[in-house]
């Protein structure tokens, strides 16, 4: 089973191989036949079902159509050693990508990307409950069901707000109110965040290729594209993080 998680230290991983790296990220590698009993909850991590969509990380963002691999490094072991073991490690040898390569280049970014996503929007959803405590949390769902209840009719019995309403000093009227526009507030910014993502995510289905991908990174994610390929669209501005 291959992994795809934000890097971590090694005493992180337990007997989770490093397999790869793409920016901030780390391939990693789990036998298939201890997945179910090693703990991996808290490395947050997307599951990369194909071996070759997986092995594409050395691909990723490969503008030259090439890759110039040293012996004795992961990269070369995934391609079968194409570097002469006689040859002295400093030596390069160039690899052609086929175009089987660049398809899973391509499904390895776009993997990626999404999962950079996910890890956004996931920190953006915790900022908006992080005014919150566990205990006010805990009665978010009974408050919204009595407002509503007590909005549609002002004579049902409503415990959790008569409560909180006596607390506060206010009438129950302005204790629904209260609940009503909080929650309208909160789904409001819940729904701004998922148009958002859903955006970058439509953006990210759209890449076709490499540099497709490459540009996506570039104008959204804050990551350089190869110099050559700026030059060949005439980019001229910088990267940029806009999700």
């Amino acid at each position: 089973m291959y992994l795809l998680f934000k890097s971590v230290p090694d005493n992180q991983l337990g007997i989770i191989r490093r397999y790869g790296h793409y920016l901030d990220y780390v391939v990693g590698y789990l036998d298939d036949s201890v997945k179910d009993v090693v703990e991996i909850t808290h490395l947050n991590a997307t599951v990369i079902y194909s071996k070759s969509v997986a092995d594409a990380w050395k691909f990723a963002g490969n503008w030259s159509g090439y890759l110039s691999v040293r012996a004795n490094t992961s990269a070369d072991e995934q391609l079968n050693n194409i570097v002469s073991s006689s040859e002295d490690e400093a030596i390069k040898v160039k690899y052609y990508l086929t175009d089987e390569d660049k398809a899973n280049a391509v499904e390895f970014m776009k993997t990626a990307m999404r999962k950079i996503l996910d890890d956004i929007y996931d920190k953006r959803m915790q900022h908006l409950n992080l005014h919150a405590s566990s205990l006010e949390s805990a009665s978010w769902d009974e408050q919204r069901i009595e407002a509503h209840a007590y909005m549609e009719n002002n004579t049902v019995s409503v415990p959790t707000l008569t409560v909180l309403a006596a607390a506060r000093n206010i009438t129950l009227d302005q204790m629904a109110t209260k609940v009503v526009n909080a929650v309208n507030a909160y789904n409001s910014s819940i729904a701004t965040l998922l148009a958002s993502k859903q955006q970058v995510e439509s953006e990210i289905k759209n890449c076709l290729t490499i540099a497709d991908c490459n540009t996506l990174l570039h104008n959204r994610y804050g990551y350089t594209m190869p110099y050559a390929q700026q030059e060949q669209l005439g980019i001229t501005s910088p990267a940029a993080v806009n999700l």
